[in-house]
């Protein structure tokens, strides 16, 4: 067992605001397992980095600066999580392979989104997206084709997955369902 003075520091600084960076974290991630190991993930990095913390001034203030910042962290990461499961159930309803009339009578819903917001897509961009995602072109092929210089292409891409993002969102459909494009469209 470990009695040093800064370990009995630690531990008294872990006892006098455990429950409190808590209640912290909570108040951003509105599950209480989460936030303590949000908690006890803190001070265990305090723990491990403790000989460059001597210096500050106000630990309490730093403790909670490091718990909202990894609160947010872990935000993202459920949030990411959650989308990418999304994704996977729409795939999961997707059916493997319907009659011709099936196919176009029971697209599901996020197929469709899909194929409307192409259709919307500014004229140029619409082409180099179809060439490039649907028909599996790359920029520099796509670029001989229309004319135009690889870069032109590539920003006309960059608009176009700006714009079906956007779109897609709206509707809460995970981004990921765009590298889906070339096998929804044949």
């Amino acid at each position: 067992m470990i009695t040093s003075p800064s370990y009995q520091a630690y531990q008294a600084l872990f006892h006098s605001l455990y429950n409190e960076l808590c209640n912290y974290a909570y108040s951003f991630l509105n599950d209480d397992a989460a936030a303590e190991d949000v908690v006890q993930e803190t001070f265990i990095k305090l723990w491990q980095k403790h000989q460059d913390l001597i210096g500050i001034p106000n630990i309490k203030a730093y403790l909670f600066r490091a718990v909202r910042n990894n609160s947010i962290s872990a935000l993202r990461k459920i949030n990411v999580e959650q989308a990418h499961n999304k994704g996977y159930e729409l795939l999961a309803d997707y059916s493997e392979e319907p009659g011709e009339q099936e196919k176009e009578q029971s697209k599901p819903y996020y197929e469709q989104l899909i194929y409307e917001a192409i259709e919307n897509l500014p004229p140029q961009c619409k082409e180099v997206f179809t060439r490039c995602r649907v028909k599996g072109m790359t920029h520099q092929q796509a670029a001989a084709e229309l004319g135009l210089s690889a870069k032109t292409v590539e920003n006309y891409m960059g608009r176009a997955l700006k714009i079906l993002r956007k779109y897609l969102s709206a509707y809460g459909l995970p981004v990921c369902m765009l590298f889906l494009v070339n096998l929804l469209i044949d």
